[in-house]
């Protein structure tokens, strides 16, 4: 996945409640500040805040529909299609306005 500001990753195992046998991993293309936090405060959180709660489902669905994406562009088409759709979905994920 590619991600944005504020964006969520590794949180499958929290949210089914079984542990992960999966390894996360990223690279920064940019500079960033990565936190990390256990299961239970992250749970802790969401029933002190409900708005932790849903930015966190905000996350998730993001990730699902980029997902979807991802899945409807490497279906059904030749390589040069994917291609273009890929980059499309580059510029409107992460293109810059300019003259």
């Amino acid at each position: 996945a590619l991600l944005r500001e504020n964006s969520l990753f590794g949180v499958l195992s929290l949210l089914t409640g079984q542990r992960s046998d999966r390894f996360y991993h990223a690279v920064a293309f940019t500079r960033v500040e990565m936190v990390t936090a256990p299961a239970t405060s992250v749970k802790a959180a969401i029933e002190a805040d409900t708005s932790v709660g849903l930015r966190l489902l905000q996350g998730l669905s993001s990730r699902i529909l980029q997902t979807e994406t991802v899945i409807e562009t490497l279906t059904h088409r030749d390589m040069s299609s994917r291609l273009v759709s890929f980059l499309l979905v580059l510029c409107r994920d992460f293109g810059v306005a300019d003259e």
